[in-house]
């Protein structure tokens, strides 16, 4: 009777060997697909920080512009919203980077409208900023 049990709990080498052989494959396809993932992963997030950069950039431009037009008199605006161009830190940094302008005159007051474009993938929104022009120091509105 002992030798019986013996049999039924031994496993012979053969059959080892095939048992790790599977193990084995299942291991190394578990691997790959976590890598797989992994380098994907990191392929998104480093687009992801590089949209990130981008966009910062494009707002700090815009800022900057918005705060150097808004320190001219109202007569001045229209000739510097003609010869309006990106940074060029900015041309270098964004893929064909645009900017436009527009002057908007009602019944609040002046503003200025900023918008910054560049090649993105997708149908992204151009970046826009708006900013109010201070009105002229005798108290006449424009």
């Amino acid at each position: 009777m002992k030798s019986c049990q013996l049999k039924l709990v031994r496993i012979s080498r053969g059959q080892r060997r095939g048992l790790l052989m599977t193990e084995l494959i299942v291991a190394a396809i578990l691997l790959i697909t976590a890598l797989s993932l992994l380098v994907s992963l990191s392929f998104r997030t480093g687009k992801l920080w590089q949209d990130t950069q981008h966009y910062t950039l494009a707002v700090n431009e815009l800022t900057n512009q918005l705060e150097r037009l808004t320190a001219f008199d109202a007569a001045e605006i229209d000739e510097q919203l003609a010869d309006l161009w990106p940074s060029e830190s900015v041309q270098l940094a964004l893929p064909n980077p645009r900017l436009s302008a527009a002057k908007l005159v009602d019944e609040f007051g002046t503003r200025i409208k900023l918008e910054i474009t560049w090649d993105r993938p997708g149908h992204a929104k151009p970046v826009a900023l708006t900013a109010w022009v201070a009105p002229p120091a005798n108290g006449d509105v424009p």
